[in-house]
Formats: structure tokens, sequence, C-alpha cells
């Protein structure tokens, strides 16, 4: 099963390695949707779109969001910043296993995530089942790239 959420976020660039209007700063309204896969858990969720959203903001948003990318990126083509959040999201279980440990994490989700009992993460259900699946990138309306992990 696959479970996806959009998220948004502005930015400033400018293209280093490109000639034309693009290689001046300009901005962007960036959508990005988020995809996971895998089996669907006794509670009938992949995931918990909250929790999702917390690792989504909190490793990508929060550096991106209202920022200009070129203090990031050398050339932050949308290409190279869809590589860089893959980057940031592939390892689900040790960011599931950062968000048991803050202690600003609520009680309901606390319990969706088992805390006390690590084996919800480190056994079959999120180790193993669990994956990034797909990002897209729309670099504004019309345009987008999508990014599976490949090299």
């Amino acid at each position: 099963m696959l479970v996806t959420r959009e998220f948004y976020f502005d930015s400033t660039h400018h293209l280093t390695k490109y000639y034309g209007k693009c290689e001046r700063v300009h901005g962007h309204t960036y959508k990005l949707e988020v995809t996971l896969s895998g089996k669907v858990h006794e509670n009938g969720m992949l995931i918990d779109f909250t929790i999702l959203k917390r690792l989504v903001n909190k490793h990508v948003l929060e550096k991106l969001d209202h920022y200009d990318l070129n203090e990031f990126f050398e050339n932050p083509t949308a290409e190279n910043i869809i590589v860089w959040i893959w980057d940031q999201l592939k390892d689900l279980k040790s960011k599931l296993m950062e968000e048991l440990n803050d202690p600003n994490l609520s009680e309901e989700l606390k319990k969706y995530l088992n805390a006390g009992d690590t084996a919800h993460i480190e056994g079959n259900e999120f180790d193993n089942e669990l994956k990034l699946h797909e990002l897209k990138l729309w670099e504004g309306e019309g345009k987008f790239i999508t990014y599976r992990g490949e090299s």
C-alpha cells in the first residue's frame, strides 16, 4: 500500500550552471509529495499522517522553507534538491526512533509508535516494511521531478 502527503515551502534560488533568466535570483512555491510504501498495521494504518508531517517538517521543511537555497546547494536545481530531500528521509527507522525520544511527542503518537516497546519500530513493521517509495517536487505549476532513490 502507498500513503502520500503533500507539503509546501517557499524558497529563493538562482541556478549557477545555467545561462538564461533562471541564473538571476527568483523564488518558487514548491510542492513536495512524499510517498511511503508498506503493510498496513494492526491499527489499520500504514503510518499516522501526523508522524509523517513531523518527520518532513523536522528534516526538510525547517531547513528549506523561506531560505535562499544557494546557501545549501552549489547549484539548486529541482533535481539536486529532490536527491537531498531523499537523503534526509530515506532512513525511516532512525527517524522514527528519534521521534520516540522527543519529549514533546503527544501521548497518542507515543501509543502509535508503541513507546516503551521499540519492537514496533525495530521489528518487521517499520524496519522491513515501511519504506520511502517516491518523492515528487513541483517547482511551480506544471513542472515537477519524480525521484525513487535512483543514483
